[in-house]
């Protein structure tokens, strides 16, 4: 199943933020070729063995130059960057063939300082680059995402400075990856068509059923109210509001996986259940959106209540008893120039 283009933008974040929190000059996201309908031209690395050793032990250049066993079938495309040098355009690297394509066959991470075998070896630079250190991790990738195949994408990072990565860096980086995994997923169960759901039992069964796939103690219910909705009433009357409303409530459906069940509630509020390790990010692009839509003659300003998964004792979230519980915070639009936007 190909890759949605929009979420080509998240990617982009995702690497944005491991080159911020690494200080990394450059910071690059490979996922497997078969996530992409186009297929750029190829760009190989050099063989690493498959014994090679992972973060914990030392990789030689011999280990990188020597020839190994031929690598496996398949391979990964640059699906983000961010850098500071000329990158090889819509590059691609074997599975099993370079450093990179090594962590995508054996599904561990490198990391590798001081980095004395050539910026060649990690395979998206046009010209040789002073690298002295690099890290990369894996990206897991269930079977369903890949046709059946168990496969591994790469999120690395590397550094002109020698030791630049700690192990709590790799460790935040691990963590980054498995994000990267769970939105991939999500982005792919979009196949499917979304539309807001009236019945507060359908919405139940289905986060019974996300429970079910992630489990229950990962699932965080966002309650959002639009704040500005009585003001428009005011200034527009009934029908603008409305209009505006459901403009930005459009919008935030293709912001959010359409697994990530969702209901309007009667007074208006609108409750979506969700992965808590995404809660944040969605949360982020949804205030985000909010502020887009916003002008003078309209405006549009929320508030986003969260909550974490009141778990029963069957093992399900509770939702009326989740939203009885206290909220974890509540995110609020911004004052810009003394109105809210």
């Amino acid at each position: 199943m190909p890759l949605p283009i929009q979420i080509r933008e998240d990617l982009r974040e995702l690497a944005k933020l491991a080159a911020t929190v690494t200080e990394s000059h450059s910071s690059a996201i490979f996922l497997p070729t078969e996530l992409f309908q186009a297929s750029p031209a190829a760009t190989a690395g050099r063989t690493l063995p498959k014994g090679a050793p992972g973060r914990d032990e030392a990789i030689t250049l011999q280990q990188v130059i020597e020839p190994g066993p031929d690598p496996r079938s398949g391979s990964i495309d640059l699906a983000a960057v961010h850098s500071y040098s000329k990158l090889v355009r819509d590059a691609r690297i074997q599975v099993g063939s370079g450093l990179l394509g090594w962590v995508a066959d054996q599904g561990r991470p490198i990391h590798l300082t001081p980095f004395d075998v050539g910026s060649g070896a990690i395979g998206i630079y046009t010209d040789s680059q002073p690298i002295r250190s690099l890290v990369a991790v894996p990206i897991p990738m269930t079977a369903n995402q890949i046709a059946g195949q168990q496969a591994f994408g790469v999120l690395m990072c590397d550094s002109l400075r020698a030791d630049a990565f700690s192990n709590p860096h790799v460790k935040l980086l691990e963590q980054l990856a498995h994000y990267t995994h769970r939105l991939i997923f999500w982005a792919l169960c979009g196949s499917q068509s979304s539309q807001f759901e009236t019945s507060w039992d359908h919405f139940k069964q289905k986060t019974l059923e996300l429970g079910d796939a992630i489990g229950s103690q990962s699932i965080e219910v966002l309650r959002l109210r639009l704040d500005s909705f009585p003001e428009l009433e005011a200034s527009g009357g009934l029908s603008t509001a409305v209009q505006h409303s459901e403009q930005f409530l459009r919008l935030a459906q293709q912001t959010l996986p359409p697994h990530f069940p969702l209901v309007r509630l009667p007074n208006g509020d609108v409750v979506i259940a969700v992965d808590n390790m995404m809660s944040g990010f969605f949360q982020q692009k949804l205030q985000t959106l909010a502020k887009h839509l916003h002008t003078p003659q309209k405006p549009l300003h929320i508030t986003i209540h969260s909550y974490a998964a009141k778990i029963a004792t069957n093992g399900q979230c509770n939702l009326d008893a989740t939203l009885q519980q206290k909220p974890l915070n509540a995110k609020s639009s911004s004052i810009v120039g003394g109105a809210r936007a």
